[in-house]
């Protein structure tokens, strides 16, 4: 006796609609099932096929029947609820929109700050949400957690080629983060983790970093309290990396025990150009040490070895080397203690130097004959390159300046900066100015007493002839309670009588002030 087949379950339709679900187009649902035909028993079965238990009322779904949703579908208790999900057609949802890719590590950065219990950055989700290369970070105090987090979005972020985290206080954990986030990343090209308490492990870090990571250029990891024993765990690293163009490791505490270290460091490495290490602890054996070295590198176009302790000894090093040195433009030993025989010695090494352009020898101990000889050395020179002589801070009296209109006589090309600067290596200051400097305290004490120069000037005219005598000009100030010292009062009676005659008219007085008070 053959047994009937099975009665079909009605089966899943899904049907595109143009944003319709298919359990609103019933006359398509309807056809479809009149196109389904009952298929017979299985040829290749071995087993004799048995009768299939009648469907109950709740399982059964008559043809061209309207699906319903989970909410309203009564569900026998007894059925699996993989197949309630299997059994059941529900409406989509069309309206949902599938999200995008994270490529820029917003949404990752803003998990990880979750997970590590910290808060997000607004600034951070915003530069890293930009499209730019550039993602500074400083001074934000982010620590070891907050550079993790910073970490991980960067390891998929591919837009940012320069980060600065300078000043967030991460300390070697968070540079750990940051080095393997660097192992990863192969865009970032410039790295600032200065002023972040890396010490000696951080310096191990860093060290790793540049041994794994071949395509970061620029990386300043000053300000970080590296000592003489973590010199090693950098140097070696960018003594063998082909790709840095700038380190900076200035404001640290390496002095002459890191210096051979350095020294190698310097005479093996073939990609930097710019290497700064001033605010350090450098003194004479060592800047020997680090001259050396510089005499051997054929790529350092940028020496900055400021605000160490050289003395002459180190200036006369440096002054050998550039003898033989044709690539360094900008040599600069600022405050380093340097004498006349280093200063001397480093003026002269021009008249065979053809490269340098910039010497800064700037708050050294140097006299106003020392700077003087060394104009007349640089004025002799032909052809020199020279085109900037820092001696900033360095005091020199108007006698200088002569030599030095001289000098521009022969080098017009040439900038001579000296005196006084309102910031160091920036832009000259005016020297001092003896009748100037009076004229601003007389102009103060006219505005402190409301008057004018005339009325001031008239209180010293006791006859009316509209004219003082120089000692009738001391007295008045003296009167008047103007601090001025007498030499003060002399340099400003050389400037208001301007024709000699020992009296200070009125009209002297006004032509001489007029831009002054």
């Amino acid at each position: 006796m053959t047994t009937a087949p099975p009665i079909l379950l009605q089966p899943h339709v899904q049907r595109a609609s143009s944003g319709r679900s298919s359990v609103h187009t019933r006359s398509s649902q309807r056809t479809c099932h009149e196109d389904i035909q009952t298929p017979g028993p299985t040829p290749c079965s071995s087993t004799p096929s048995q009768p299939a238990p009648t469907p109950s009322q709740h399982d059964r779904t008559p043809i061209g029947s309207r699906p319903v949703s989970l909410d309203s579908k009564k569900v026998p208790p007894s059925m699996p609820a993989a197949e309630v999900e299997d059994d059941l057609e529900t409406e989509l949802d069309t309206n949902e929109k599938p999200h995008s890719y994270d490529d820029t590590g917003t949404r990752t950065y803003e998990r990880a700050c979750r997970k590590l219990g910290i808060i997000p950055s607004s600034n951070c989700v915003k530069k890293l949400g930009r499209v730019t290369e550039n993602l500074d970070l400083k001074y934000y105090g982010m620590g070891a957690r907050g550079a993790m987090a910073v970490s991980m979005a960067l390891v998929i972020n591919d837009r940012i080629a320069s980060v600065n985290m300078c000043g967030n206080d991460m300390g070697p954990t968070g540079m750990m983060y940051m080095q393997r986030m660097m192992q990863e990343n192969n865009n970032i090209v410039e790295l600032n983790i200065s002023e972040n308490n890396l010490g000696t492990e951080g310096a191990r870090h860093i060290g790793e970093l540049l041994r794994v990571n071949k395509v970061i250029r620029h990386l300043d990891a000053s300000g970080n309290d590296f000592t003489d024993a973590d010199a090693q765990l950098i140097s070696k690293p960018v003594e063998a990396h082909t790709g840095l163009v700038r380190l900076n490791l200035s404001h640290n505490s390496l002095g002459d025990a890191a210096a051979g270290a350095l020294q190698q460091m310097i005479a093996e490495n073939s990609s930097l150009q710019e290497l700064d290490l001033s605010w350090n602890h450098f003194r004479g054996a060592g800047a020997i040490q680090l001259a050396q070295g510089l005499s051997e590198n054929v790529n350092i176009k940028v020496f900055n070895v400021s605000w160490n302790g050289f003395d002459d000894d180190g200036a006369v090093a440096l002054a050998s080397c550039l003898k033989n040195n044709s690539v360094v433009v900008d040599l600069d030993v600022a405050c380093n203690r340097v004498g006349q025989i280093g200063v001397m010695e480093l003026v002269s090494a021009l008249k065979v130097n053809d490269a340098l352009e910039t010497l800064r020898i700037g708050k050294n101990n140097i006299s106003e004959e020392c700077a003087g000889a060394a104009v007349e050395v640089l004025r002799m020179t032909n052809p020199l390159k020279l085109t900037k002589l820092d001696m900033s801070d360095v005091i020199l009296s108007s006698r200088f300046a002569d030599l030095v209109s001289d000098l521009y006589d022969v080098h017009p090309e040439l900038d001579v900066v000296y005196g006084y600067t309102d910031s160091y290596g920036k832009r000259k200051m005016k020297g001092y100015d003896i009748v100037e400097e009076s004229m601003k305290v007389i102009s103060e004490y006219l505005k402190a007493k409301d008057i004018t120069i005339v009325e001031l000037f008239s209180r010293f005219d006791a006859d009316g002839s509209m004219s003082v005598t120089h000692e009738e000009f001391k007295e008045g100030l003296r009167d008047a309670g103007i601090p001025l010292s007498d030499l003060q009062v002399e340099e400003i009676i050389k400037q208001l009588d301007m024709d000699g005659d020992g009296e200070i008219d009125f009209s002297e007085l006004v032509i001489s002030t007029k831009d002054v008070l």
